[in-house]
């Protein structure tokens, strides 16, 4: 995979950025864990975002609110249960095992639950997938980027890299080519944008705690 280039002088967009970031890994863990419900749907249809955020990511974000807006209910059912459903026999396999060692539960999972451990987090015993599922993923990161979970800018760096990172870019490139689909590119769309703009920010922000979002998941315990 091709490294990632940082922007130049990426202060301007920091702080907008840090507003939408936990949400953002809400609704892309919702959008890849299960079919989107009219209730998501009302909210990719009333997306708003400010204008100072990556020009890129606005673009994205832009399609995504058209997609949810133009596709039926059941276009997008069709187009999850064609892509994500069934081991094996959907389009895509959207875990990190798979992805790094064509194998499912393997030690790229290992690695997840090691270091969720060590910050304290532990699974819900009634969660479907594993976490090196991509929806999981996304969830984890939901809830170890909110500032009140004591998670430290280091620890959060440290998880991107081994373990979104080094696949999920390329999940996310294979989702938006995907054929004779309508709405589930634009969300491969949107999460490769928010890859990008995610690694320059946990590069480049200067005091990481002054912009953390309360955003997203609220559950006060520290659990997925």
């Amino acid at each position: 995979m091709n490294k990632i280039a940082a922007r130049p002088n990426p202060a301007t967009w920091l702080t907008p950025y840090a507003e939408i970031r936990t949400d953002s890994y809400v609704l892309l863990a919702a959008l890849l864990s299960r079919p989107p419900s009219q209730e998501l749907l009302e909210l990719l249809r009333n997306l708003r975002w400010s204008k100072d955020i990556p020009r890129k990511m606005q673009k994205v974000l832009a399609d995504l609110n058209r997609a949810g807006t133009d596709c039926p209910v059941p276009v997008i059912e069709e187009e999850y249960s064609r892509l994500f459903v069934g081991l094996g026999q959907g389009e895509l396999i959207p875990y990190g095992s798979w992805y790094l060692e064509k194998t499912i539960q393997s030690r790229p999972l290992a690695a997840i639950r090691a270091d969720l451990r060590k910050m304290g987090i532990v699974r819900q015993s009634n969660t479907g997938e594993p976490e090196d599922h991509a929806g999981a993923l996304c969830e984890i990161m939901a809830l170890i980027t909110q500032g009140r979970n004591d998670i430290t800018h280091e620890e959060q760096v440290c998880f991107f890299d081994r373990h979104v990172l080094p696949w999920m870019r390329e999940f996310f490139n294979d989702l938006q080519n995907v054929q004779n689909a309508q709405f589930y590119p634009a969300a491969g769309r949107f999460g490769s944008s928010f890859l990008e703009a995610e690694y320059e920010y946990l590069q480049n922000s200067p005091d990481y705690h002054h912009f953390y979002n309360q955003g997203g998941i609220q559950d006060d315990s520290t659990v997925f």
